[in-house]
């Protein structure tokens, strides 16, 4: 197996392998059908890397670096220089063979070599990817869950994380709590109690961790 970096010429083994590697995940919604281009509006820089087997793609990261003023405005990891875990995969034959491990620590060196003081992974439900992130140091910082549902009210919500005690924070246009946020046709809910408040079809818990890697150098 060969970790290297990503080139344009891999973009069709590169989503086959994502699309494939989300399948069966809680990213349901997930769905790219093409490599997307960094959004140079927020970020600096891409890291990119994939693992090679036999001529196949068969693991892939994508870490982009937020700009300075991005990283210091970050809500969840505010720092001189933040990055986002964007993409992580491995092909369902290959998984457990440690090429999420080896992807990440290739990627780990390019971090810090750029200066980057905090990375920041969003996820999902499921015991390896999240063995996997507190492993590499994340530390949670914010949890909430996706409901597929229907609601009994529709409350106009702000979003905003409330880090000292790691979970989202919503409030409405009188500045009190709300129970939960609408994000693109899903219901983001904060407290598990809240839940009560849905007919629910399904529902998926959400984790943010954070590995300051000023803290492993």
């Amino acid at each position: 197996m060969n970790i290297r970096k990503y080139q344009t010429s891999d973009e069709k083994g590169w989503v086959y392998c994502k699309a494939l590697s989300y399948l069966f995940s809680p990213f349901f919604d997930d769905r790219e059908t093409e490599k997307p281009a960094l959004l140079t509006d927020i970020y600096d820089k891409r890291i990119e890397l994939v693992a090679e087997s036999g001529g196949q793609i068969v693991g892939l990261i994508d870490i982009d670096i937020y700009s300075q003023e991005n990283s210091q405005t970050y809500l969840y990891a505010p720092s001189q220089r933040t990055a986002y875990l964007t993409n992580l995969a491995v092909h369902p034959d290959y998984q457990g063979q440690g090429i999420a491990q080896a992807l990440y620590e290739k990627a780990e060196q390019a971090l810090k070599e750029a200066g980057v003081e905090k990375l920041a992974i969003f996820t999902r439900d499921g015991d390896a990817a999240n063995h996997l992130y507190k492993k590499w140091g994340g530390q949670l910082v914010c949890s909430d869950y996706l409901v597929i549902g229907v609601p009994k009210d529709t409350p106009y919500v702000r979003f905003g994380v409330d880090l000292p005690n790691a979970k989202l924070a919503f409030t409405d246009e009188a500045g009190q709590p709300a129970p939960y946020y609408l994000r693109e046709g899903v219901y983001v809910v904060t407290d598990q109690a809240d839940l009560e408040r849905f007919d629910i079809e399904e529902v998926h818990k959400e984790m943010t961790y954070v590995v300051d890697l000023t803290e492993k150098s």
